[in-house]
């Protein structure tokens, strides 16, 4: 009893100490991830893509919306939609030949830094998921001045895909970049899709408008 009577003594006499010191000892500055004055901008940045899926060539259109911090963290959203033909063949219970529509988005991590020089590099990051779907016509068939469109087959699944972009300052508006990167597929369950099938390295041509 004794015991416990001394410890909660201490405690408290550790407390008015504490509470006792004049006010600019008592307290200090808090530690961030962002010192100082912080800048805020924005961009947005439609993209050309060529990439693979299935193991076959295609062009992807898409894009990037994203507010910076500091001229060097960007957050956002990123997406991308396959645009060509994708035939992939015959699936047996469906039809003789079924095209591939695929698409993905998500979060957009990106980093700059240094983005004041003339030429410089980025390295973004997206995190998200993609769709696909097996159909009977890429863009749907005209018959009768009908649209005879058929999904057979849908899927989702999840998509990250790291990069490194070369980016070139072409007004203080518009930035030219041309990024490679690799995308990551997980998840993927379609009858002649895998992972793999889904995963590949992209080249892509974007351009940056905004706030810089």
């Amino acid at each position: 009893m004794k015991k416990a009577v001394l410890t909660w003594c201490f405690f408290w006499g550790i407390l008015l100490l504490a509470a006792g010191q004049p006010a600019g000892l008592a307290t200090t500055e808090p530690e961030t991830l962002f010192q100082g004055d912080v800048s805020h901008s924005f961009y947005f940045a439609p993209s050309l893509m060529l990439t693979r899926w299935q193991d076959r060539s295609g062009f992807m259109v898409g894009g990037k919306v994203a507010w910076v911090l500091n001229q060097k963290f960007g957050l956002g959203l990123a997406g991308y939609g396959l645009t060509t033909r994708n035939n992939i063949g015959e699936v047996l219970q469906y039809a003789n030949n079924v095209f591939l529509q695929v698409g993905y988005g998500g979060a957009l991590l990106e980093y700059t830094p240094n983005p004041s020089r003339l030429l410089h590099f980025s390295f973004p990051l997206i995190i998200g998921v993609g769709g696909a779907a097996y159909t009977n016509s890429p863009l749907g068939n005209n018959t009768s001045n009908r649209y005879s469109y058929e999904v057979y087959q849908t899927d989702t699944f999840f998509v990250m895909e790291p990069g490194v972009q070369a980016e070139l300052n072409m007004a203080r508006f518009m930035r030219l970049g041309l990024a490679a990167s690799y995308r990551f597929a997980q998840g993927v369950d379609l009858s002649r899709s895998s992972d793999r099938d889904m995963s590949a390295p992209t080249v892509s041509l974007t351009f940056k408008f905004g706030k810089f």
